[in-house]
């Protein structure tokens, strides 16, 4: 049937597959963008795997992540259409994430309490960064977080980057601040009433405030609640359900972070060490010599006998 149709139909009829299936309004956005492309590529053509992999083709100087999501949406498609693509694969490099001191943080959250202007959004902006580093929530969840989704010591992350619900509990401390803020708030009222955007530029202002690394970004604070949770001694499977990772091999990235930090620690030990300047120069540790008032005089006798 599906091979019957003309290419205008056949999309139409898996667009109306996609509503059903994606509840995220932006991966919908994202794969039906690509997919308008694809139509016009094959023109009058039916799909096929090799015209899907030409397709593909014209993407490859895009970064690997970007490449591995648009090959995803053409092996889905090419799999529902009767053409599957199992072939496909595209590694991805892996990478560690950054480890993030506590320093950075603090010297973050100072930046924000020292800002001069727009002193009424300090608290928000100050309980924005605190809430990320002890939720490991991502920018788009942040931005969407509603007042009906915070609870006395938990909190709800609806419709998440795979389209699920998970519940995060709160340390009391966070739990009370929480839920002060948004006491007097409407059920659907946006708690930090910013967009995902909004938010990046806003930890990249105050982390240049604070003279942190040019690298240093909002996922930096979701980085550093995983690494906290394993230091703490959290196992991989919590970690995963707390983080919202879909496959365990994303959140098993983390160990190797805090491994490598340990090693860096053990190296600090032995290289880090202040360094004996009698070393080098033996004079150094010598000190001038102090004299009582009666060694004094001994030693002026003592120049004149000689």
């Amino acid at each position: 049937m599906l091979r019957r149709m003309t290419n205008e139909g056949l999309f139409q009829l898996y667009d109306s597959d996609l509503v059903l299936r994606l509840h995220s309004l932006k991966n919908l956005s994202d794969t039906r963008k690509f997919l308008a492309r694809f139509n016009q590529y094959l023109g009058n053509y039916p799909p096929s795997t090799d015209l899907a992999k030409s397709f593909l083709a014209q993407y490859a100087n895009r970064k690997p992540r970007t490449l591995y999501r648009y090959a995803q949406m053409l092996r889905v498609f090419m799999k529902w259409y009767g053409e599957p693509m199992d072939d496909l694969k595209i590694k991805i490099p892996k990478s560690l994430p950054p480890y993030t001191e506590d320093i950075v943080v603090e010297k973050l959250l100072d930046a924000i309490d020292d800002h001069k202007t727009h002193k009424g959004y300090i608290p928000r902006d100050r309980l924005l960064v605190e809430f990320a580093v002890r939720t490991g929530m991502r920018r788009a969840e942040l931005a969407k977080l509603e007042a009906r989704d915070v609870h006395e010591d938990f909190l709800v992350v609806r419709n998440s980057k795979y389209d699920k619900d998970r519940v995060i509990p709160l340390a009391p401390p966070l739990a009370r601040k929480l839920n002060d803020f948004v006491r007097g708030m409407k059920p659907r009222d946006k708690v930090f009433k910013l967009k995902g955007p909004c938010i990046s530029m806003k930890i990249k202002y105050f982390a240049r405030k604070a003279g942190l690394d040019e690298s240093f970004h909002a996922h930096c604070l979701r980085h550093k609640f995983a690494t906290d949770v394993l230091e703490s001694g959290g196992d991989l499977r919590t970690l995963q359900e707390l983080m919202g990772h879909e496959n365990l091999s994303t959140t098993q990235m983390y160990p190797a972070v805090t491994d490598k930090r340990k090693r860096e620690t053990i190296n600090q030990l032995e290289f880090g060490k202040k360094k004996d300047p009698t070393i080098d120069d033996p004079s150094a540790g010598i000190m001038p010599m102090s004299f009582s008032k009666d060694e004094e005089n001994d030693e002026k006798k003592n120049k004149k006998d000689s």
